[in-house]
């Protein structure tokens, strides 16, 4: 489907916005603050009541949103603004072959329909929206969506290391690939201020990929 442009005030306002760059950057709001949860399963909770108001206390969390119309997206909040939550590196899950795919929200740019980079959902369309419980915060996208249709999942987890230059790493550490893995990222957040905020998001995703793959396949990195 293609997705109507909000208004010329709503667009404005998010173009004006500054967001740092960072697959997933925390701000300073912890989740126990939040009190409309209500606890779905071992890895998520389910937001009631006022969602709006919910909403604009968060940012850049994990969430599932389950439409009226019974679809389901899944990807990280940008934030919420005219009524709509924004979100990024969005999927949608195909629930005949069980698995997440590339969403089908299109925008025309320039005479050309192309996937919306950061789709919006009308707070008034949702049926339910999903977080991680804080403890799984900070696993990767890919594996908040996969427990999402298999609770049974397990998500791949790092070593512990708290290696700084003044500091050494942890015995379980592979050293050289974690120091190379920090490079990269360093390099890419200090990127060309022109790149945009599209292909920062891009590059941040890759990185975070790559390491889950690196993971995935028994790397000892954090």
């Amino acid at each position: 489907m293609v997705k109507p442009a909000l208004s010329k005030k709503g667009l404005n306002a998010r173009d004006s916005r500054s967001r740092p760059v960072g697959v997933r950057e925390f701000k300073s709001h912890p989740l126990h603050h939040i009190q409309n949860l209500d606890v779905i399963g071992v890895h998520f909770r389910r937001l009631t009541g006022r969602k709006s108001k919910t909403l604009r206390n968060m940012d850049d969390e994990i969430l599932i949103i389950e439409l009226k119309n019974g679809k389901v997206y899944g990807g990280i909040q940008d934030g919420y603004e005219a009524g709509a939550v924004w979100v990024y590196s969005c999927k949608r899950l195909d629930k005949n072959n069980h698995r997440w795919i590339d969403h089908d929200i299109m925008i025309e740019v320039e005479g050309k329909i192309i996937r919306d980079s950061m789709p919006f959902f009308d707070i008034s369309e949702i049926k339910n929206i999903f977080i991680l419980l804080e403890e799984y915060r900070d696993i990767y996208l890919g594996d908040a969506l996969q427990i999402y249709i298999d609770p049974h999942y397990k998500p791949i987890k790092g070593v512990k290391c708290n290696w700084r230059p003044d500091e050494k790493h942890s015995s379980d550490c592979d050293a050289q690939l974690h120091e190379a893995l920090s490079l990269l990222r360093t390099q890419t957040m200090l990127g060309p201020k022109d790149w945009g905020k599209d292909l920062e998001r891009q590059l941040e995703d890759s990185f975070a990929y790559v390491r889950w793959r690196l993971l995935i396949y028994g790397a000892k990195i954090p």
